[in-house]
């Protein structure tokens, strides 16, 4: 049972950031009714080239981390299967900081560009 929950909360991590991936991808990410659009500086929102590119980044991020967050949930549904199958500690453990990590790179881009105050928006690798 504990491993078809762990696997619940991957899924639905994928599941969250494969939406968010789609509004960046659709160029929603920046909108005030169905995106981060108030968290966003205005000089991002008015200016058509730095809101595409912070669609763009958010889409990629979101992408990103809906992809690492398929692996664990399948190996959680894997060992939820298994009728003596459970996750030992160790590996419960890594899942923990693996999720962490992964929701820290999820989040990434939308700090990114609420601390923007001026200049482009590009996708850095710190």
């Amino acid at each position: 049972m504990k491993a078809f929950i762990v696997s619940l909360i991957f899924g639905a991590g994928a599941l969250f950031c494969t939406y968010l991936a789609s509004l960046g991808f659709r160029g929603l990410a920046t909108s005030t009714t169905k995106g981060y659009g108030e968290d966003i500086p205005d000089h991002i929102r008015t200016d058509p080239v730095r809101r595409r590119k912070a669609n763009q980044l958010v889409a990629w991020y979101e992408t990103t981390a809906a992809i690492l967050y398929m692996p664990p949930s399948a190996y959680a549904l894997w060992v939820a299967f298994d009728p003596e199958g459970q996750i030992p500690l160790p590996v419960l453990i890594g899942l923990a900081v693996y999720g962490l990590a992964v929701s820290m790179l999820a989040g990434y881009p939308v700090e990114k560009i609420k601390q923007r105050r001026s200049g482009s928006i590009t996708r850095s690798s710190g």
